[in-house]
């Protein structure tokens, strides 16, 4: 039978260690950044899409970027996908522009 002494140690040890723990998970999802979120969207005859950062528009985009005249996606698939392509770019630190080869390369053509 283990002895009070020892259940009081593991205790004492125990209480600041899960403490610890819940800092340390709070200080790196404060340290994540920004909070991005894709929202597609109907671009008549298409789609487009919002980057909400921390619930506001960050970018609206009702066209494919990179191509020329006011086209929108041919489907909500591509549009999330590019606004993916956009966001990683973003968390990078790059432009988030996107060039027709990297369009060309989500949706196919």
């Amino acid at each position: 039978m283990p002895s009070i002494r020892k259940m009081s140690i593991k205790k004492n040890f125990i209480i600041p260690a899960l403490f610890l723990v819940i800092i340390l998970i709070v200080i790196i999802y404060a340290k994540r950044g920004h909070s991005y979120e894709i929202e597609a969207f109907r671009s008549d005859p298409g789609w487009g899409y919002d980057i909400l950062m921390n619930n506001k528009v960050y970018i609206h985009q009702p066209y494919m970027p990179a191509v020329e005249g006011q086209v929108p996606f041919i489907d909500k698939q591509s549009a999330r996908k590019t606004a993916r392509l956009v966001i990683k770019k973003i968390r990078n630190h790059k432009s988030p522009a996107v060039t027709q080869e990297e369009l060309k390369s989500i949706i196919g053509n």
